[in-house]
């Protein structure tokens, strides 16, 4: 018989499937072991997960009365250019401001790049923002640049990637603020499952999810496999606890790597009953215990994160046990209120101080020109004069009260301050002051008003303003109470956050008759 003839191609077409063979019968074997053993990642379909991140920015743009937020492959949602978040406008590199801020920075600045979530992006005057507008309110030689890139909803697993899109800003400083939303439930998986770093994963994912070799090996948002440890909840949050004080010392080692100097953050909380029943049926928590024991142990989380790598902490967690909690936090208990936001203001310049970027002369000065207004009220005290504390009138007319208000705090009142654009809205007035009268019923809350009169003008501390309230008295014979006070539009009843108010005793009599 006669030997087949071998020719060139089919030499080719021999060592192709060989080849072949010797990569794919190992892979086979391999995938075949690692089905045996039971190993399976979790994942999603994309499809699924872009809708996720889709319904949370639509989600967020309820919440918020705007349009602001975006779906974002990799960030699961974003901020968009050109939009504006509660009256503060989105620049073009997506963080909050009305500039991005230039790549080169200028000389004798300090660059403090803040990355955070709902905590330091929401309300109208944010922290990291006051900072800015104490230390460079008093004139020193150093300007303090702060460029806010939180971003509300994200975790520590997002600050990572934003992380990452930020760098060539080249930042002295970067605050670290994570925390709150770590620790709540997760979308549908872990947020370290989600997102696809680029169109190539999110692709390779779409096709290769079903493999346990490829599951094992990456997820397309570019995360490392860590199986949740058994007995903890850390599969069932967006961030684990092991996974949080991982992306922490990630951030910092990273920022380090950048030339930057990190400053992890706290996150203080005034978690009352009624707020963990709120987060609870949010579906924020699985239980009305949950919450408060979460989030004590996620803020001790980045204490032990600073210890270990030696980082900056700014205790702000700390600082506000020792002071009155009510009225440092808007009613959720999470978000702070104008004062709160102050005193975070104030700890940031005081961490910069010490760092070396601020001198003590520097710093001396801002503490002694620091400036507040009611946009973002600080002590907005006030003491009164009453022309009459008890007036007689007759049921159903026109009275006038008379009232002296003093600014005895360190908030300037305004008298206009209105936002051209606010979320949805345009021309929007915030933090105008209005002096108000309320009917109180005795051993009830203050019910609905019943007069107000604008301040004449901008009143600074120290200063007085005379006004009076035309009121029209109850249709009852009786005697009332009218509650005289401060009102800052869009922010409420300054007496919520410290302001005294006084009241007027008024004397309603049936009329006279006719005969």
């Amino acid at each position: 018989m006669r030997t087949p003839r071998v020719t060139g191609r089919m030499l080719i077409v021999r060592r192709i499937v060989f080849w072949l063979l010797v990569v794919i019968v190992p892979l086979m074997a391999a995938e075949m072991a690692l089905r045996i053993i039971g190993f399976a990642r979790p994942r999603i379909p994309m499809g699924v997960q872009n809708a996720t991140c889709r319904a949370s920015a639509m989600a967020l743009n309820r919440r918020f009365a705007t349009d602001a937020f975006t779906a974002d492959r990799y960030l699961l949602w974003r901020l968009e250019p050109g939009t504006n978040l509660g009256g503060i406008p989105v620049s073009a590199d997506g963080t909050l401001g009305n500039v991005a801020p230039a790549k080169k920075k200028p000389e004798g600045t300090i660059r403090v790049l803040c990355l955070g979530d709902s905590v330091s992006a929401l309300t109208y005057r944010v922290f990291p923002d006051i900072a800015a507008r104490l230390a460079n309110g008093a004139q020193t030689t150093t300007t303090l640049e702060v460029i806010n890139a939180s971003v509300a909803g994200y975790t520590t697993e997002q600050g990572r990637r934003l992380w990452g899109r930020l760098k060539h800003l080249h930042p002295d400083v970067v605050l670290i603020s994570y925390g709150w939303n770590d620790h709540f439930p997760a979308l549908n998986l872990p947020d370290k499952e989600l997102g696809a770093r680029n169109f190539f994963a999110a692709a390779a994912h779409r096709i290769f999810n079903w493999s346990r070799l490829y599951q094992m090996a990456a997820a397309p948002a570019g995360s490392r496999w860590h199986p949740p440890p058994d007995g903890t909840t850390s599969g069932t949050l967006r961030v684990g606890p092991d996974q949080f004080a991982e992306n922490l010392e990630a951030l910092v080692a990273s920022v380090r790597a950048a030339g930057a100097q990190p400053i992890l953050a706290t996150q203080p909380s005034n978690l009352t009953a009624a707020n963990t029943r709120h987060l609870h049926d949010e579906g924020f928590a699985a239980d009305e215990n949950t919450p408060t024991a979460l989030h004590n142990l996620y803020n001790n989380q980045v204490r032990a994160a600073a210890t270990a790598t030696g980082a900056m902490l700014l205790d702000v967690d700390e600082a506000f046990e020792f002071r009155d909690r009510n009225r440092l936090f808007e009613a959720d208990g999470m978000h702070l209120s104008g004062p709160g936001h102050n005193v975070a203001a104030r700890l940031m310049v005081g961490v910069l101080r010490h760092l070396g970027y601020l001198t003590q002369e520097e710093f001396d000065r801002i503490v002694k020109t620091a400036r507040y207004d009611t946009t973002a009220s600080d002590k907005p005290l006030a003491a009164w004069t009453v022309a009459d504390a008890r007036l007689e009138t007759t049921v159903g007319a026109d009275t006038a009260v008379s009232v002296i208000a003093k600014n005895a705090g360190n908030t300037t009142w305004l008298r206009h301050h209105r936002v051209e654009e606010f979320g949805n809205r345009t021309n929007v007035d915030y933090g105008s002051v209005t002096v108000t009268g309320r009917w109180r019923t005795e051993g009830a809350a203050t019910t609905g008003t019943a007069a107000s009169s604008k301040l004449s003008h901008d009143l600074l501390p120290g200063e007085s303003t005379s006004n009076t309230l035309i009121l029209r008295a109850p249709d009852e014979p009786g005697e009332y109470l009218l509650e005289v006070g401060l009102e800052a539009a869009a922010i409420g009843p300054l007496s919520n956050l410290g302001a005294d108010v006084t009241t007027v005793t008024v004397v309603a009599y049936p009329k006279k008759s006719s005969q």
